[in-house]
């Protein structure tokens, strides 16, 4: 722990163990990166656990000492979260973001993931003590990485639109904006190569709305949990609040969503950056090439049928509210 006390805001929260009893370990990685550039924060811990401090000494402690810490060490407070249902440009939108000088965007944090799903575990975490640590783990991973640096975004994961209540209440002053997008994109997208919510027995049936994969083919299994993702974004949105934004509306739809943040879009460091973010792939690098056509030539009749009945009449619920 001494070594963790010296220079604690360089440590970070990676993951979480659960074990037999109520509270999980948690382990901590160092790294003094002044920014996060890879796509998903996962990978940065990848990369950190090469490093030979890490490899070496990795602290693990308690929940316990994970809420102490974030009474004397409080990072940034959220500006902003992304909730969006996967497939829908969402690390574009964080990546744009983090073009800000005074920006810290963390994307999908798996141990931020782990304090959500905690009271779908045994032994149940009650709800309040939930609430408690999960803002003790966005204080641990929100510590400042820069000088300056006092904004801090989060993208979150697809399920966790399911969970907004929670995040809501952890959270009550922070705005937030949900994303998505055609779904006969998604969807295709996802048969292509499915994201864990979407792999049937991955996650538990109360973490993404109910979906039953005993009673359901590949393809309506996929359309349910994201049904449930669409209609969670629709349930939780509250204007002045929240944002809709569709995946037709980037890169241009990052000035209202700028302004709903806070952020001023005609900062000239911002506009430069945005300018050549916008024109790369935000997961695989190289050059942007809209792809929705390609998705749609590319949906079966066995896709193009679940869709139209987990997912259409949900989108366009979500398109009439946005348009109003």
């Amino acid at each position: 722990m001494e070594l963790m006390d010296r220079r604690p805001a360089h440590w970070l929260p990676a993951r979480l163990l659960w074990g037999e009893g109520a509270e999980a370990q948690v382990t901590w990685l160092h790294g003094e990166d002044a920014r996060f550039s890879e796509s998903f924060l996962q990978e940065t811990f990848n990369s950190w656990m090469r490093r030979p401090i890490n490899a070496a000494f990795a602290p693990v402690t308690s929940l316990e000492r994970l809420r102490a810490r974030a009474a004397s060490l409080p990072g940034i407070a959220p500006t902003g979260f992304i909730f969006h249902v996967s497939r829908c440009g969402s690390t574009l939108l964080a990546k744009l973001l983090a073009q800000a000088s005074d920006t810290l965007v963390l994307s999908e944090p798996p141990s931020l993931d782990a304090i959500v799903r905690a009271n779908h575990r045994e032994p149940r975490m009650a709800e309040a003590l939930q609430i408690e640590t999960l803002r003790a783990m966005v204080s641990a991973l929100g510590q400042p990485r820069a000088p300056g640096q006092n904004r801090l975004f989060i993208k979150l994961d697809a399920w966790h639109a399911l969970q907004a209540p929670l995040l809501r209440a952890a959270f009550p002053d922070t705005p937030w904006v949900f994303l998505y997008r055609d779904p006969i994109e998604v969807m295709v997208s996802q048969l292509r190569q499915r994201g864990m919510h979407t792999v049937p027995g991955v996650l538990p049936p109360a973490l993404i709305g109910g979906a039953d994969p005993s009673a359901a083919s590949l393809e309506d299994y996929c359309a349910q949990v994201l049904g449930a993702i669409y209609a969670a974004g629709l349930a939780a949105h509250a204007p002045g609040r929240s944002l809709l934004v569709n995946y037709s509306d980037l890169p241009n739809a990052i000035d209202p969503v700028a302004r709903h943040f806070g952020l001023d879009p005609n900062d000239p460091d911002f506009k430069a950056g945005l300018a050549l973010e916008a024109m790369i792939d935000a997961k695989r690098g190289g050059a942007f090439t809209p792809d929705g056509d390609g998705k749609r030539a590319d949906a079966t009749p066995a896709t193009q049928r679940a869709t139209a009945t987990w997912l259409t009449p949900i989108y366009d619920q979500l398109e009439a509210v946005r348009k109003a």
